[in-house]
């Protein structure tokens, strides 16, 4: 069962990488592109049960894998978003490389971009939808040495880090992002957001 759940993960690995090689280039991939997100979203949404697998890797491999195909043709990934956007902003929380963090997040912000109704249509309220996608880009903000009290870290001494200053592109366009959706929901829906959000976080929003 190891070697079959690291043969998945690495396959789903190495379909990312080959979004990478097609650019936006998408005609390759359209012949595929339904198929793979089906399976993709049963990774993402744990096909109904848990929101994300528990095969080590597996969840922000997939989530590097949308964002990346995303990146090639948002539209192979918009039309869907509703169905998975929370499971996407979970897997995305987790990708540790640099790289392939880069290209999900770009991924993220083009098929948003391409069908902002999603936020509103996914089968859970607006705030839990904004709050996903606000903790998704919080993980650029956590420090190396992520202290074991969680609360303490939220709510206590501000211990947030500055957007990596190599990725200033992306900052700015996850920054635009945020200020994009607040003005569509509208301020009664964003304080409600506000209002559910550890200290800490609402600070770092305010700062971005």
């Amino acid at each position: 069962e190891e070697m079959q759940a690291n043969l998945c993960s690495n396959s789903v690995w190495a379909i990312g990488e080959i979004c990478v090689q097609c650019g936006e280039h998408s005609a390759p991939l359209e012949p595929f592109s339904q198929i793979l997100m089906q399976h993709l979203i049963g990774i993402l949404m744990g096909n109904g049960a848990d929101r994300v697998s528990g095969v080590p890797g597996l969840a922000e491999n997939a989530a590097a894998c949308v964002g990346r195909l995303a990146n090639v043709n948002p539209n192979f990934v918009a039309p869907e978003l509703p169905r998975f956007l929370l499971g996407w902003c979970d897997g995305l929380s987790k990708v540790l490389d640099p790289t392939e963090k880069r290209q999900a997040f770009n991924g993220l912000c083009n098929a948003l971009y391409a069908n902002p109704q999603a936020i509103q249509q996914v089968n859970v309220g607006v705030p839990d939808v904004i709050s996903s996608i606000l903790f998704a880009i919080l993980s650029w903000h956590i420090p190396p040495d992520f202290p074991q009290d969680t609360e303490n870290f939220l709510n206590g001494d501000y211990g947030f880090v500055p957007f990596p200053p190599t990725e200033v592109d992306l900052g700015n366009r996850l920054a635009q992002l945020v200020r994009d959706i607040r003005s569509s929901v509208g301020e009664e829906a964003w304080k409600v957001v506000q209002g559910r959000l550890p200290v800490n976080v609402r600070r770092l929003f305010r700062e971005v």
